[in-house]
């Protein structure tokens, strides 16, 4: 279905814009997506209900295509040069069974940290990637742009750390004295890697339920960007 706005005042208008904001996210369980590249793996996933663009697109009938200006893409955009293809998205729902490789990411505060763990986590064939409770959206635009669609092919939940972690080794990231090296990490078929915020590390109460404390052995620097690490340490997990 072909609607024309022109509006910057229309009520959908309105509404995408909302939803730059999390709250309005998490009430109406919809975000923003840009880019047809975007667009496509979220059509993959029968995620889309509504596409805002400048020109016709090839989409199945049932979804709402809105042709608008260039001022309205501006408008509703996140970026500063926009493609011209934004659509509102509504919440994926996740199967949270059978994860057995889950990558837990512990009040992590970089949208870009997080996307980027995302896509990494889906490169190494892990089941999920959970977000603990005062982590970034995946939904920030800026996470979405750094996932680059990695997050319409891996779960990304919020979760307690609690309780996912039954019947899996707890695996946390740590510069403490007695963490092993990442190279001597044992071969696991059930496991939770704990990655930890960019300036503080992982929690006193992530660290307290750890079975395994883990480091990597580095030079001439005292820490890796929170996302090296992660990469790093899901390549000995799953080598």
């Amino acid at each position: 279905m072909i609607k024309k706005i022109s509006s910057k005042t229309n009520a959908r208008v309105k509404y995408a814009v909302s939803l730059k904001d999390r709250k309005n996210q998490e009430v109406n369980h919809q975000f923003l997506g840009e880019s047809k590249k975007a667009l496509e793996l979220a059509l993959q996933n029968n995620l889309v209900s509504e596409v805002f663009t400048l020109e016709k697109l090839d989409l199945p009938d049932e979804i709402i295509q809105y042709l608008v200006s260039q001022e309205i893409i501006e408008k509703i955009s996140n970026l500063k040069n926009p493609e011209g293809v934004i659509f509102i998205a509504n919440y994926p729902k996740y199967k949270k069974d059978n994860l057995n490789k889950i990558l837990y990411l512990d009040e992590i505060n970089d949208p870009g940290n997080l996307g980027t763990m995302v896509r990494t986590a889906l490169a190494f064939n892990f089941d999920a990637v959970v977000l603990s409770k005062h982590c970034v959206s995946i939904y920030n635009s800026k996470a979405l742009m750094s996932a680059k669609g990695s997050n319409y092919s891996i779960p990304v939940f919020e979760e307690n750390l609690d309780n996912i972690a039954e019947g899996k080794k707890i695996i946390v990231s740590t510069l403490s004295s007695d963490s092993i090296s990442a190279t001597s990490l044992p071969k696991l078929d059930k496991f939770v890697l704990v990655m930890g915020n960019e300036a503080h590390g992982v929690s006193e109460d992530a660290l307290s339920r750890a079975d395994i404390k883990v480091k990597i052995d580095i030079q001439n620097i005292d820490s890796l960007n929170v996302s090296v690490a992660a990469a790093i340490l899901m390549y000995e997990l799953t080598k």
